[in-house]
Formats: structure tokens, sequence, C-alpha cells
């Protein structure tokens, strides 16, 4: 019997614990009878997940995602179904394992509500573990990149490290997809340089022009760049880059006043050069126009994870054009 509650933002790492947990708890002759996966049940759901007994094939392993339960009030319990919650869970049944679940947004600043009783109890009965969007900065991050490298059989030299996740930002899903994607381009090379980065990963220049034309509010021109970037990338993949983008240019049209560009490249891990300019061409945009853009971009991002969009064209509409 285990019980753990994941939550975070970095949601490469919280997939990669989930399946190092299926491997360890369930026998893959009987994964798919042993393994299931809820997505904010109702509450009669939830019970009988936990209530739950195995029939013949040994362990069980229950995926739920919680995070209408723990974020906000979406979904609220009586006191008397919480207190039937948590008797199930100390009675769980010896081969009954459960992962509890709660996803936040990349760069939603959010925890779950620890005052909640529901938290209170999963606290109690769970190995809770947090799941932390990285910081552009962090040297762990760095250490994640050259671990992905590791695993995949190749290396990565450490000025391409800092080059990908100034290209990327510190989306380690997208960077994982990009970093196969190299693999496969410098074959039979086993080593990822700056260079090859700059040649292969389709993250680079094209989407930094995209960033300028919505800065620039060219409509034709953004609608006709991309178009092109969803020939050979998935909307979630651009939205990623651009996000981390705007959070640059946040940073810097900010604090342009109070840091030099030398204080403000250390602090962004950026050359001088650019911080330069980016500020000359930030020149006559202001910060709540910014700050906007960046909103709409995370409002259009949670619509294509919901599936509340139907084609690019619109996804665009609301993040950029609106």
């Amino acid at each position: 019997m285990a019980i753990f509650l994941f939550y975070g933002q970095e949601e490469y790492l919280m997939e990669k614990e989930i399946k190092k947990l299926k491997n360890e708890l369930l026998d893959s002759s009987f994964m798919s009878m042993a393994y299931k996966v809820f997505d904010n049940p109702t509450y009669n759901t939830l019970i009988e997940c936990v209530q739950s007994t195995p029939l013949m094939f040994g362990n069980t392993l229950s995926l739920i995602y919680i995070d209408k339960y723990l974020m906000g009030n979406k979904i609220s319990l009586e006191d008397k179904q919480l207190d039937i919650l948590s008797n199930a869970l100390s009675e769980l049944n010896p081969n009954v394992n459960i992962i509890f679940v709660c996803k936040i947004a990349r760069d939603e600043n959010k925890k779950p509500d620890s005052r909640k009783k529901i938290f209170k109890i999963l606290s109690k009965y769970s190995q809770v573990k947090e799941f932390p969007q990285f910081k552009t900065y962090q040297k762990e991050l760095n250490s994640q990149i050259m671990q992905i490298t590791k695993e995949k059989e190749i290396s990565i030299s450490s000025d391409a490290v800092s080059f990908l996740i100034e290209q990327l930002g510190s989306d380690l899903t997208l960077i994982d997809s990009e970093i196969e994607k190299l693999k496969i381009a410098i074959y039979p090379n086993k080593t990822i340089d700056k260079e090859s980065i700059k040649k292969y990963c389709s993250s680079s220049e094209d989407v930094f022009m995209l960033a300028d034309l919505i800065i620039s509010g060219n409509k034709n021109e953004i609608l006709k760049q991309y178009s092109l970037l969803t020939e050979k990338r998935h909307p979630l993949e651009i939205f990623s880059v651009l996000q981390n983008n705007f959070q640059k240019f946040i940073f810097i049209k900010n604090y342009e006043k109070n840091m030099n560009n030398k204080e403000i490249s250390i602090e962004l891990k950026l050359h001088e050069f650019i911080v330069m300019k980016t500020k000359e061409k930030l020149k006559n945009v202001s910060l709540d126009r910014l700050v906007k853009i960046r909103e709409n971009l995370t409002d259009a991002e949670y619509k294509i994870k919901t599936g509340q969009v139907l084609s690019n064209e619109i996804i665009l509409e609301l993040a950029l054009l609106r």
C-alpha cells in the first residue's frame, strides 16, 4: 500500500515519477487491468476507488487528478464526506496504491490551499511531493538537462546547455522533445553543441521573429509566421517559447530604469548586447501591453489544454490579436 500526493508546475518530472512508480508497484503482465486514471472524479467514484479491493492480479494503482478539489472551490465536500474519505484512506487495502495529482499551470505562482480539510487529510496519509517550475537561472535546471541527455545516451556541452535554456526557457517537456530531435539530427555524433542547436532546434529564430511581430502589431505577418510554425510544431510548444520571451520582455521593461544592462543580463542569463537590443525594441511598447499579451497567451494555452478551441487560427485570435 502506498499513497502519494504530487503537485506543482513541472509536468515533466511529475510524469517521470509516476512512470517510475507504475513500474515499481505493478506487474507488467496486468498493467492494463491494474492501472486506472481518473480526472477529477465525482465524490462517489473517488470513494469507490479508495475502497476498492483487487481481485486476482496483485497490486493496483489509481492515478487521480484532483486539482478541482484542491485549487479554489470548483469541487467542495461536506464534513461528513471528508470523514468517510479519511476513514477509507486509513483502511486502504494493502494491495491498493493511489497517486493524487494536482497539476498547476506553468508560470502560475500558486499552490494547493493547505487550509482545506481535504488537503490536510490527503497530506496525513500520503507521501507529499512538490514539483515546482524551475527558473532559468537555477543550477538544478542545468543538471536536469544533463540528466535528460544522459538518459538518451548522448552528451551536451555546458555552453550548449545555457544556449538551450536561452532558446527554450525552463519547460523540461519542451526541452526533452527538442533534445530527442537533436539526437536524431546529429547522428552519428553523440554530443550536442551550440552550433547544432542553432542549426536544428526548431524553436529559435522563427519563434523570436513571431514575438517581434506580435509587438509590432502587424496582424497579417503574425498570422503568416504562426501558420508556418504550426506546420512543424504543436501550438503548445510555440506558446511555451513565447511565454518565456514575454516574461523576459516584461522583466526588462519593468526594471529598465532601476537596473543597468549588465545587472539585467546577469539576472536573466542573457548577453548584455541582447538586453540592449531588447530595450530598443520595447522603447515604444508599454508594460501594460506586454502584461496583457502574456495574460492572453496564458489564457489561450489553458484553452488548448482543455480542448476549448477548435483551430489554430482561433487560438491565435484568442492570444495575440485580441
